[in-house]
């Protein structure tokens, strides 16, 4: 209860320090209804306008969306009844609606006032752009790296002896050894409801375009090489292609051998936060995934890496993993099979709640990456590049490339 006096004569001093009481109690007034557990149960309008505005601020802080929690307030026990959270319920769909977004329940579970729940907000797809976080798959050679990629891209087991992989090598030799040697790039689209929109065709392959219309989030996996030899052209794909995070695949029946602890420290020294996804656990028999799961606990605990491991077994790990990653102390570790498909939807989940780490500015100028050069007879020197900000149509712009300068328009 606040309670505060006037005098009937006050002087100027005196009724501007009165006025500057008066503001400060009616925002506090306002934080208090913000902040509030029932501030979704029936607000009125001029406070639907104030939630309106709050959401529309997280969306953009989220780059379009944002996990928004419903039964917790400041100053009182969390939790809403079954009628109080159908209403809230009704508050933030209306709320989603009115900024063109669509509203997905995370998980709801029981704290000590009644129910807590929580959403996932996230825009519709428009014509103008969609979110991308880059994920740079790393890990030792026959870790199942190309085959997990397969998998998740394409929507179908692998048969345990590499069918997955073939539908990412862009080499003969690749084809031959079953080792990748270059740096491939595969995307997978979600929509706005968290569901995957990769739809492969009649000769199974993707359409990026179809895919990228459809989605309002894509992942980007930048599949990087394995064998020692290749070290360089893993190094590059870390370094030039900007990942937002590092996905270390390490074979449960082999255990952290070779690259493994190379490609760890690669991702610690650029700063980039890793979780790791131990795959094949379908072949390996119990005491070697133990000690395989043993020694990578000990190398996250110790003084180098100084992570917290997270096992990862239901979607409630998902989401306080997902939501905590950014922090690069927790690592979550993923046990998973190609063949069986086991935990694939916990993973399928982690990546759908994944949100940008690098974000840039719209002032920012444009810069592209060159990836690789070719020659055309007849037409001459060609660049493949990767777009890593944001370019406007119909704008003049100049290449660098060494000491030439193309001029192109788009």
């Amino acid at each position: 209860l606040y309670t505060i006096k006037f005098e009937r004569s006050m002087s100027n001093d005196d009724q501007e320090v009165a006025d500057q009481a008066l503001n400060l109690f009616a925002e506090h007034v306002d934080n208090e209804e913000e902040n509030s557990k029932f501030s979704l149960v029936e607000p009125s309008d001029e406070h639907f306008e104030q939630l309106l505005e709050i959401l529309r601020n997280k969306l953009e802080d989220g780059i379009g969306e944002c996990v928004y929690e419903v039964g917790i307030g400041d100053g009182c026990p969390d939790g809403l009844s079954d009628e109080d959270m159908e209403a809230s319920h009704a508050t933030l769909l209306t709320l989603t609606e009115s900024l063109n977004a669509d509203l997905s329940l995370l998980r709801d579970k029981q704290a000590e006032d009644g129910k807590v729940a929580e959403y996932l907000i996230r825009r519709r797809p428009t014509d103008e752009d969609f979110t991308e976080v880059r994920v740079a798959v790393i890990g030792n050679v026959d870790a199942g790296k190309s085959t997990l990629l397969g998998v998740l891209t394409h929507g179908e087991l692998d048969n345990g002896r590499g069918f997955a992989r073939t539908k990412l090598f862009r080499h003969k030799h690749e084809q031959e050894t079953g080792r990748t040697s270059s740096v491939g790039n595969d995307i997978l689209g979600f929509d706005s409801k968290g569901t995957i929109v990769n739809q492969a065709d009649a000769h199974n392959t993707q359409d990026w375009k179809k895919i990228c219309s459809n989605s309002s989030k894509v992942i980007t996996f930048i599949d990087l090489a394995g064998h020692e030899k290749y070290l360089k052209t893993t190094i590059f794909g870390m370094t030039g292609h900007l990942p937002d995070f590092g996905m270390l695949m390490i074979g449960a029946n082999a255990g952290i051998i070779g690259m493994t602890k190379e490609h760890l420290g690669l991702s610690l020294a650029l700063g980039v936060p890793v979780y790791v996804v131990v795959t094949k656990i379908d072949m390996c028999p119990p005491n070697v995934l133990e000690e395989t799961m043993n020694v990578l606990t000990k190398i996250l605990k110790s003084p180098g890496c100084r992570k917290i491991p997270l096992l990862v077994s239901t979607q409630d790990d998902v989401i306080v993993s997902a939501t905590n990653f950014t922090s690069e102390r927790i690592c979550p570790i993923f046990q998973i099979s190609n063949v069986t498909g086991q935990n694939m939807d916990l993973l399928k989940a982690f990546l759908n709640l994944l949100s940008v780490r690098n974000n840039f500015k719209e002032g920012d100028l444009a810069e592209f990456q060159i990836d690789d050069t070719y020659s055309v007879p007849g037409v001459g020197e060609c660049i493949i590049h990767y777009k890593v900000h944001h370019i406007e149509y119909n704008v003049q712009c100049t290449l660098y490339i060494v000491h030439e300068i193309w001029q192109s328009s788009r």
